[in-house]
């Protein structure tokens, strides 16, 4: 944010009535012949006339600052202006204006600043604290410069914001399962063939090709042959996480507070995604029910957990184009892999995103469902509940409310009985340790033939 554009300083009220009390009370006091009307009017005339002689006949420059422009949640940022003060100038006072889910120190964001005789730079700070993901517009407010009295004052046009990213903190996780299907030549996981790992295999006779270091000499000592030790391969597995953000559903209170269904969703797959980017995995991310934000296709790496968070913090729920976002879903999930792992975060109440988790079910991937909606969400709910789900025009229409989403919960609990009941589990996020028994069972039916809709 750079200088702003010449302000004047102009007269302020209380200087317009010093001018007129002043000769108004004079003349009074000459007209009725009255000391004590002079003894009135005189400190007017002395406090105008100090006001226009210590007038500042200099425009101050203001240069406004916010940094920085990406933070993870919880995190501060600074806002800071600093002016060149004229000679004359005596008190600054600046005004952020408020954002949603920025905290401003302090929190009526107002700062004021006396300045001493004789300083030609001042500056004003302000710590900002970002408590939820997205994209902020922060930094907007108001600034003025007054004169000795209060008589002048210098207020030059709303500075200008800067918009701010900020990343998801992710939620605690961790688990003690491997991914099934694990393809390619790196990982962590263990393969199902046989090649240079650290998971032992078996003892063998020592053949062609085997490395000197592979020899097992405790055993080979009581063997009339060579023996050495064989290991399971590391290998890869590619995760596919599906995001629904058709809806965010619950009031959201920030990092620490009440979470809605897209928090939750959100701070999961951040945690899913570096989890498995540690554990040599490879990731990749669908956004469905927001515009402009282009899928991710699976990759490993650190600098793709940026470009994740990245798409997560940039995600507007609700925002996308029903024909343009099935063609981009149709055309992404065509490239997953068969031997991926989709993990679809959903609350349940959207079709499209259900429809999503059944059809790649039905293609044979092995599909996991989360379900991400609050748990206020799924009772019967009072009017600040509603509110934050839908909004309510008359107090009348309250119970019509509690009435539809009754129904609703209804619907979403026949669609995720009937996942349940094409084979695909759905279960709750509870951060460490969600994934372990579903991926056990996963592996156990890994291993059985399945069938497969083409």
């Amino acid at each position: 944010m750079g200088p702003h554009e010449v302000t004047p300083w102009r007269a302020t009220a209380a200087h317009h009535r010093a001018l007129v009390a002043a000769p108004a009370t004079l003349l009074l006091a000459a007209l009725g012949r009255r000391l004590d009307l002079v003894l009135i009017g005189l400190p007017f005339l002395l406090i105008a006339a100090w006001s226009l002689w210590a007038r500042p006949n200099q425009t101050p420059e203001v240069d406004a600052h916010l940094g920085p422009t990406v933070v993870h949640e919880g995190q501060s940022l600074e806002w800071s202006a600093t002016l060149t003060t004229p000679p004359g100038t005596e008190d600054l006072v600046a005004l952020l204006a408020p954002c949603d889910h920025i905290v401003t120190q302090p929190d009526s964001g107002g700062l004021a600043h006396a300045v001493p005789a004789g300083d030609t730079r001042a500056r004003l700070t302000a710590r900002l604290t970002a408590t939820r993901w997205g994209e902020r517009d922060a930094g907007l407010g108001l600034l003025s410069a007054t004169s000795p009295f209060g008589a002048f004052r210098w207020a030059p046009p709303q500075l200008s914001g800067a918009r701010i990213r900020v990343l998801p903190e992710k939620d605690p996780f961790t688990t003690r399962v491997g991914m099934p299907h694990p393809q390619g030549i790196v990982g962590l996981n263990r393969s199902a063939r046989r090649g240079d790992g650290t998971d032992f295999a078996a003892v063998r006779a020592y053949g062609p090709g085997d490395r000197l270091r592979r020899i097992n000499w405790r055993v080979s000592t009581r063997s009339t042959t060579l023996q050495v030790t064989a290991t399971h391969a590391d290998e890869d597995t590619s995760v596919q996480i599906v995001l629904d953000a058709f809806h965010d559903i619950g009031a959201s209170a920030g990092l620490g507070g009440t979470r809605s269904s897209l928090d939750t969703g959100v701070r999961a797959t951040a945690a899913l995604t570096e989890h498995y980017l540690r554990a040599g995995e490879r990731v990749g991310l669908l956004v469905l029910g927001t515009a402009r934000l282009r899928p991710l296709a699976a990759a490993a790496g650190r600098r793709h957990l940026r470009r994740v968070l990245d798409s997560l913090a940039m995600i507007r729920p609700g925002t996308a184009q029903p024909a343009q976002d099935t063609q981009r879903v149709d055309h992404h999930l065509a490239k997953v892999s068969n031997a991926s792992v989709v993990i679809v975060l959903t609350p349940g109440v959207s079709d499209r995103a259900l429809d999503v988790a059944l059809r790649l079910g039905n293609r044979g991937l092995t599909v996991v469902v989360i379900d991400t909606l609050p748990p206020v969400a799924r009772g019967v709910l009072g009017l600040a509940e509603l509110t934050a789900i839908t909004p309510i025009v008359e107090h009348r229409e309250i119970r019509a409310a509690q009435l539809a989403w009754r129904l609703r919960l209804l619907e979403r609990a026949h669609h995720l009985n009937h996942l349940r009941a094409t084979g695909i589990p759905v279960i709750e996020w509870s951060g460490p340790g969600s994934l372990d028994e579903t991926l056990r069972q996963v592996h156990r039916r890994a291993r059985a033939p399945r069938l497969a809709r083409r």
